[in-house]
């Protein structure tokens, strides 16, 4: 994976923030154990990975795996024996596989910022690879 260094950084604001290390001047409202406000992490607004798999039929297989911060994903199976695959870093990207059938492949790779890619395949024995790099 590429440089961690952001997501570990606020990952150590907000540590320090649910011990309790800052006063409740610095806080943007109260906060629960465990809740971590956006003023909590230097005043950045961090939005979140999001991913989403839905799957009807049998014996299909799907894989997301994302880093960095704003990246969504989403996979549709429908039918037997389908594989997708998203692998997102950076910040911004886009991703989406659609399958219907049987025996159909789909992998997507992206790397750097905003990018887009979407893989739709009807029928069967189909496969598609998409790999995107772009310089941070």
């Amino acid at each position: 994976m590429k440089n961690r260094f952001p997501t570990a950084c606020a990952l150590l604001l907000a540590a320090a923030a649910r011990a309790g290390d800052l006063a409740p001047s610095e806080l943007d409202g109260p906060a629960r154990a465990g809740q971590v406000t956006a003023g909590m992490i230097a005043g950045f607004v961090v939005r979140q990975n999001q991913a989403t798999v839905a799957q009807d039929g049998t014996t299909n297989s799907a894989t997301i795996v994302q880093d960095g911060l704003d990246n969504e994903a989403l996979v549709q199976q429908r039918g037997q024996h389908n594989d997708a695959g998203i692998l997102q870093e950076g910040r911004g990207n886009r991703a989406a596989i659609d399958q219907q059938g049987v025996l159909n492949t789909a992998h997507i790779a992206q790397y750097g910022q905003q990018g887009q890619a979407r893989i739709t395949q009807y029928g069967n024995g189909r496969s598609a690879t998409i790999i995107q790099y772009q310089g941070r």
